[in-house]
């Protein structure tokens, strides 16, 4: 999805938030390779949506007769031993509470930019099946964060050349029958400096809040050309 100027750590402001993330799927794939492969088994044919990485879909499927959006919680999960990782000489302790209100924050924070890009463009979210409504499941996966905003004894100026990384994972079914429609695999990469940067609370709320928009745009753009909305660049 280009190179999102993200940094996912995010601010105080959304510290009364208290969506909590489902566990990930110990299924759902972390690599662009595993997600073609079990896609590709599952019966699904790759297509090709500008600005997301992979995008497969079922034969003969249409986002067209969706006007509602039924949106699950949205899981994270961090990148494989982040955690430990953190704790090391070099790093931030990172607790298991505060790992814990990283990952409840960046899925709020995505569930909300998805409903409000969505609401903007006429779609409903809604929290029941119907004929209409489209299931959208999705995860963020691998969530690397090199600069975590957690509590500390004293203050703490944090600086590097990249915020971290994640990935997002997304699964779209017709609500009613269950049948996948399209799946998504795409990497989000905060962008890199020369040299490091300070990182602080505030930019780190903005940015992640943009990586979060942009995905709700693609979802939105392939809703919108499905019913004829607009065109194709």
């Amino acid at each position: 999805m280009g190179r999102f100027s993200i940094v996912l750590v995010l601010a105080a402001a959304f510290a009364s938030v208290s969506l909590a993330a489902a566990p990930a799927d110990t299924k759902t794939p972390r690599t662009k390779r595993d997600a073609a492969s079990a896609w590709t088994e599952a019966g699904l044919e790759k297509v090709q949506v500008k600005g997301l990485d992979l995008v497969y879909a079922q034969p003969g499927a249409s986002l067209a007769g969706y006007r509602k959006i039924l949106l699950r919680p949205i899981s994270v999960a961090f990148e494989r031993n982040w955690e430990r990782q953190s704790t090391s000489s070099s790093r931030i302790p990172i607790k298991s509470k505060d790992a814990q209100r990283i990952k409840d924050r960046l899925s709020a924070l995505v569930h909300e930019e998805v409903v409000k890009e969505l609401g903007q463009a006429g779609y409903q979210v809604v929290d029941a099946a119907g004929d209409d409504v489209l299931d959208v499941e999705m995860s963020i996966v691998n969530l690397d964060v090199n600069a975590p905003d957690v509590p500390t004894a004293g203050r703490v100026t944090t600086f590097a050349v990249s915020a971290g990384e994640m990935s997002l994972v997304a699964e779209l079914r017709d609500s009613v029958s269950g049948d996948i429609v399209m799946r998504i695999f795409d990497r989000a990469q905060a962008r890199e400096s020369f040299r490091p940067q300070r990182i602080t609370s505030i930019e780190n709320a903005a940015e992640a809040r943009n990586a979060a928009n942009g995905w709700a745009k693609a979802l939105r753009k392939e809703l919108d050309l499905a019913k004829g909305i607009g065109s194709k660049p």
